[in-house]
């Protein structure tokens, strides 16, 4: 049917037809357009972050960039920032770090601006502000995007940890130049060994040991003093194996130098410590010049040694002076009898005196040289109270013009013992007899108890007086050989009772009496292994 044919109600209906398409065709023109206006924005929008991850990227890469400034990372990050923004060619930006100003070249202020704070280590040391350029005040709240906002605070946080890591850097670089400085500047010998080689030397050592660069490889130790030489190995081999992760010790070596020299020995205190050197195991020492110090140690030795002798001599001279007076005396009383013809039982007394005296002056010598050359002793089995018992009356005369009192509490069923009685008298003597001139100056009443009884597996003797007593501080000191508190005394006696002592297997002390004074104990077991030969 053509359209002369169709009706007037046909002709309508196909109007209507057409107007309703062409709604749905305008609908969908309008879909395309928000399509496209939509993809447009998010094209936008992604160049956007892309900038936005571009400036933060190449804010990052500035790091990477070898000697480079913390200024110079400021500066080319404000340069940056405006590239990354919505509307740079109206913008601008800065950097405020505590005194210092950071600004792109086109840096002009306005009241329109973004912000956000740089913190480091938690304190706020400045801000990155950006600037809008445009003169329309209302465009402000369109000129910065949201998304901006977030990249201003994201560009802060990475500069505070960019200024963190710099300052640590500084900070570091500070410390290893103070240290190098300590280290090249020590008066102390430093080297550092790794894998057998010598990696590093400061100055000071190598005025110590000379040329360095082979001594500890392969454990060469040919340089040291050959009385040491075993020790220094061994330590050296415990710390390299790891059976140690330092050691201390002091030895002697020639330190190396020119073939046709000859460097005189040193002393050297040596530390080595394991450590961590360049990410890799290794030993540091540290030596230490003591040839000095030791050769006055060597020096007082022999000054104490001399004084000790001096003091000795001293002691000598005055224990045997005693005796002397009295043979002197005996010889003159002998002289006056023979020319009143007295009876020669009274000549044959003073010569009996005169024969003790010489005796006592025997046992002064015999004391000297038994510490410098001590007697083996002879163990028989003994009563050990009947040696207790021959002291005690070779003193007692002595003790009563004294006027000291001399009491004695012996056991009486001690076991018999193998010990040297005549040793052990001499040991019993001397006590007493220190006993006496300990009271010498004291007041009051004197007295001397001796006495030997059984406690477990022990023989116990001990000798107590009423004198001043021993300060406990001194109470092991007086057993030092030439140690002595009292005038003219060799300071002998008490170190030989001690050796005599620990020869029987026992132990010399002292404690304080029942009267204040001193009490000198002597434990000696009552079965005792012999060692022959």
């Amino acid at each position: 049917m053509n359209d002369e044919q169709k009706t007037r109600e046909q002709l309508l209906e196909e109007l209507k037809a057409l107007r309703s398409r062409l709604g749905e065709l305008e609908a969908v023109e309008a879909g395309h357009k928000r399509l496209e206006q939509e993809l447009e924005e998010r094209t936008r929008e992604l160049e956007e972050r892309v900038k936005e991850l571009n400036c933060l990227y190449a804010i990052s890469r500035l790091l990477e960039e070898k000697d480079i400034s913390l200024s110079e990372i400021l500066q080319r990050t404000v340069d940056i920032i405006p590239f990354s923004l919505w509307h740079p060619e109206s913008s601008c930006a800065r950097i405020l770090l505590e005194d210092q100003i950071f600004e792109t070249i086109n840096f002009v202020e306005s009241p329109w601006k973004l912000g956000s704070d740089i913190v480091v280590h938690g304190n706020r040391l400045g801000s990155l502000e950006i600037f809008c350029l445009e003169e329309e005040p209302e465009r402000y709240a369109e000129h910065f995007l949201k998304e901006e906002h977030h990249l201003i605070t994201a560009i802060t946080e990475l500069i505070g940890r960019i200024v963190e890591q710099k300052q640590t850097d500084k900070a570091l670089l500070e410390s290893e130049k103070r240290f190098r400085c300590l280290v090249e500047d020590s008066p102390t010998g430093i080297f550092i060994i790794q894998n057998g080689q010598i990696v590093y030397v400061n100055p000071e050592e190598k005025k110590l040991s000379g040329p360095l660069a082979q001594l500890f490889r392969h454990g060469n130790l040919e340089n040291i003093h050959p009385d040491d030489f075993e020790k220094v190995k061994g330590g050296f081999q415990k710390i390299v194996s790891g059976e140690v992760e330092s050691l201390d010790m002091d030895f002697r070596y020639h330190p190396r130098g020119k073939e046709d020299s000859n460097p005189e020995m040193k002393w050297v205190h040596c530390k080595a410590s394991l450590i961590e050197y360049l990410g890799k195991e290794a030993i540091l020492v540290n030596k230490l010049d003591v040839t000095r110090g030791k050769e006055l140690e060597h020096l007082l030795r022999i000054e104490d040694k001399m004084s000790s002798l001096g003091r000795v001599a001293s002691g000598i001279a005055h224990e045997i002076r005693s005796p002397l007076s009295g043979i002197n005396i005996y010889l003159s009383n002998l002289e006056k009898i023979f020319e009143k013809s007295e009876s020669r039982e009274r000549v044959k007394e003073i010569l009996r005196q005169l024969q003790s005296a010489s005796s006592k002056i025997e046992s002064v010598i015999r004391r000297v040289m038994d510490f410098s050359k001590p007697t083996e002793p002879k163990f028989i089995l003994t009563d050990i109270n009947q040696p207790i018992e021959e002291a005690i009356n070779l003193s007692s005369v002595t003790l009563r013009k004294s006027g000291i009192a001399l009491s004695k509490a012996l056991a009486e069923d001690l076991p018999p013992c193998h010990v040297d009685p005549h040793l052990i008298g001499q040991v019993i003597l001397n006590l007493i007899t220190n006993a006496a001139e300990a009271m010498k100056n004291t007041e009051g009443a004197k007295r001397i108890e001796v006495t030997s009884s059984m406690q477990g597996n022990r023989i116990v003797l001990s000798v107590s007086d009423s004198g001043p007593g021993v300060p406990f501080h001194l109470r092991r000191k007086i057993f030092d050989s030439f140690y002595t508190t009292k005038d003219g005394s060799t300071g002998i006696g008490l170190n030989l009772c001690d050796r005599i002592i620990t020869d029987h297997g026992g132990s010399l002390s002292v404690l304080s009496s029942k009267w204040g004074g001193a009490e000198f104990k002597v434990q000696i077991p009552t079965e005792r292994e012999r060692k022959k030969g």
